[in-house]
Formats: C-alpha cells, sequence, structure tokens
C-alpha cells in the first residue's frame, strides 16, 4: 500500500514506499532499502552505508510495481541511524512519471 506524506516543511509530496537501492559515493557503494520518494529526494535505511553531509551521490533505486528502475544524483542532506536522507540535484524524468504513478494508487486505494 503506498502512503502520502506532506508536512509544513515540505514543498513536495513524499510517498512511503517499498523498494531496494544501490548508491554511490567517492567511498565506495552501498546498498539500501528506499522508505520514501518525492520529486526533490529519496529516503534510504542501510547499515552499511558511510556517508558525509553534502556529499556527492548518485543512486538507482526501483519501486515495488514500477517496471522501470530510476537513477538520479544528489547530495547527502542528512544522516540519522541507519537513514540517508539524499537531495536530487534535479528530478529525472523517469521519477515524475513514477510519482504520478505513486499518486494514481494512493488515491486509488482511498476509493
Amino acid at each position: 500500500m503506498v502512503h502520502s506524506v506532506t508536512t509544513e516543511r515540505r514543498q513536495h509530496r513524499r510517498f512511503l514506499i517499498d523498494g531496494k537501492a544501490i548508491a554511490r559515493t567517492s567511498s565506495g557503494q552501498f546498498r539500501g532499502e528506499v522508505v520514501d520518494i518525492g520529486a526533490k529526494g529519496i529516503l534510504l535505511l542501510s547499515r552499511t552505508a558511510s556517508v558525509v553531509i553534502g556529499e556527492p551521490i548518485e543512486v538507482r533505486f526501483a519501486i515495488a510495481g514500477w517496471p522501470v528502475e530510476i537513477q538520479a544524483a544528489g547530495r547527502v542532506a542528512r544522516t540519522d541511524s541507519n537513514a540517508i536522507g539524499i537531495a536530487f540535484a534535479e528530478t529525472p524524468a523517469e521519477l515524475e512519471e513514477a510519482l504520478l504513478w505513486l499518486e494514481a494508487s494512493f488515491l486509488a486505494a482511498l476509493l
């Protein structure tokens, strides 16, 4: 099931999803679980990540039920325990389509 989250701090809706990710920084690569996604960023959980806030990062991820893998570049925006927040440099076109699909799925679940 897809859940939607919007807070006063956020300008874009975030979707709580199930997905897998592989992220790469200058110090290496790690795998993670996607917690939520929005037009401007993604939140991952990883026990093996070693990242620094502000560090450039590339992430490739899949959203359960969506047929296309998505790639994005950005910076580490925050870290907290095993959570890594990534702010995208720009929203990939593939992600824009996936977000429309998630929005439709969310609205259909309300009916």
